[in-house]
C-alpha cells in the first residue's frame, strides 16, 4: 500500500478529516514537522473528471478543518511514510513559509483575455535595450500582467498575495491568482465588477473562492 496525500495543513486541525476520493480514510501524517493529510491506497487514481472533482471537494473539505491548507496536486503517491519524509525534508521552511502566507486566505482567480499590453514606457525600454535587456524586461511583465493594473488598483487592500501566469495564447493572455481574506470573496468580485469598465483592450473572468492552489509550492517531486 501507498500514501495518496492530498494536502499540507496547519495546526489546529479539526476532526472527523472523513474520507478520500475513493472513499479511504484521510489521516494525519506528521513528518518534519509539517502536517500532511494523506490515504492508504493500493495505486494512484486514474485521471478522470470525476476523480478530479472529489480530489478538489476533498481538499476543499480540509480547509474548512484547518486555517491554512496547501493542496498538492492530484494523484501524488509514495511509497510510506519514510518517503514522504525524504521528498519533504528539502523543502520544509519554504513550505511552512508558504502555510503561514494562505492561513486565513483563499485564492480568487482572474482569467485575463484580449490583446496584450505594452506601455509607452516600456515600449520606449525595450526599443533601447540590448537583447538580454529586453529578454528580462519580458520576463518581469511575465510576472505582472499590467493590462490589469486599473483592477490592481481597485483590489488594494483585499490582496495579501499575487502569482501571475502568462499563457500568450490569444485570446487567453494570462491568469492571475490573488490570496484574499477568507470571507472577502464578495468584496472582491465586486471590486473586479466595477474596475472592468476601465480596462482597454482586455476583459477579465474572475472565478473563485478556491483553495490556495496556485500558491502551493511543489511540494512533492
Amino acid at each position: 500500500m501507498s500514501l495518496y496525500l492530498y494536502a499540507l495543513v496547519g495546526r489546529p486541525v479539526r476532526r472527523p478529516l472523513g474520507r478520500g476520493l475513493g472513499g479511504e480514510a484521510l489521516r494525519l501524517i506528521e513528518v518534519g514537522g509539517l502536517l500532511v493529510v494523506a490515504a492508504r491506497v493500493g495505486d494512484a487514481p486514474r485521471v478522470t473528471p470525476t476523480a478530479l472533482r472529489r480530489h478538489d471537494a476533498t481538499v476543499r473539505r480540509l480547509a474548512g478543518r484547518t486555517d491554512a491548507v496547501l493542496p498538492i496536486r492530484f494523484g501524488t503517491v509514495v511509497g510510506d511514510r519514510l518517503a514522504l519524509a525524504r521528498a519533504l525534508a528539502p523543502r520544509a521552511a519554504g513550505l511552512r513559509e508558504a502555510l503561514a502566507l494562505v492561513a486565513g486566505h483563499e485564492q480568487m482567480t482572474l482569467r485575463v483575455y484580449g490583446e496584450a499590453v505594452t506601455t509607452p514606457d516600456e515600449s520606449a525600454a525595450e526599443s533601447a535595450a540590448g537583447a538580454g535587456q529586453r529578454y528580462l524586461a519580458r520576463r518581469l511583465r511575465a510576472r505582472r500582467a499590467p493590462e490589469v493594473d486599473p483592477v490592481r488598483r481597485a483590489l488594494r487592500g483585499l490582496v495579501s498575495a499575487e502569482r501571475v501566469e502568462r499563457h500568450e495564447r490569444p485570446p487567453l493572455l494570462a491568469s492571475v491568482y490573488h490570496l484574499v481574506r477568507r470571507g472577502d470573496s464578495k468584496r472582491y468580485l465586486a471590486a473586479v465588477a466595477a474596475a472592468s469598465a476601465r480596462l482597454a483592450g482586455v476583459r477579465v473572468s474572475p472565478s473563485g473562492p478556491w483553495p490556495a492552489y496556485a500558491f502551493a509550492p511543489d511540494a512533492v517531486a
